[in-house]
């Protein structure tokens, strides 16, 4: 059986047209969450005096020990004296510490601070409380699911994002 004459490009067409309307949602979706994350961690990060850009910074040197303030300016799309600024606020409350690369000593590199432990473990716990309350009443099987298609679609968005990059 073949399909008529234009079918097909109308199916692709309504096809990306979903796609586009579960883009707009999905991003929608994404900033509703990162709101969420906001207003829940507001309280906390103010007893600090951190903002939640900041603390999205700490986050990163947590899991990458002596990220460079060139990497995290590409990993947070954000301007390199942008990423500085931030940095020497964090330092000056003891929650960064920086230290010059030992091969060069031009890259400075970047790691969590003594004081910084406590907000880090407290902001950690209160993420995970509220996630697990929010995935309380959903299905084991689909949460996984679920999670493993959000890795893989964030992994492909890297992939395209880094190769974008490669390009300019």
């Amino acid at each position: 059986m073949t399909a008529a004459p234009g079918r097909r490009a109308e199916t692709v067409t309504t096809s990306g047209m979903k796609r586009k309307e579960l883009a707009d949602e999905f991003m929608a979706d994404v900033g509703r969450i990162m709101r969420g994350m906001r207003f829940n961690f507001r309280r906390q990060m103010e007893r600090y005096e951190v903002t939640f850009a900041q603390f999205h910074l700490m986050k990163l040197v947590k899991y990458n020990d002596g990220i460079t303030v060139s990497e995290l300016s590409h990993y947070m799309m954000i301007s390199v004296p942008t990423v500085s600024r931030m940095i020497v606020g964090l330092c000056s409350k003891g929650l960064l510490e920086k230290e010059r690369d030992s091969d060069d000593h031009r890259v400075t590199r970047l790691r969590l601070g003594k004081k910084s432990k406590a907000l880090m473990d407290e902001l950690t716990e209160l993420q995970d409380k509220v996630i697990v309350m929010v995935f309380q009443e959903e299905d084991v099987a689909e949460l996984e699911t679920t999670v493993r298609h959000l890795g893989r679609l964030t992994d492909r968005w890297l992939q395209i994002s880094e190769s974008e990059a490669k390009k300019e």
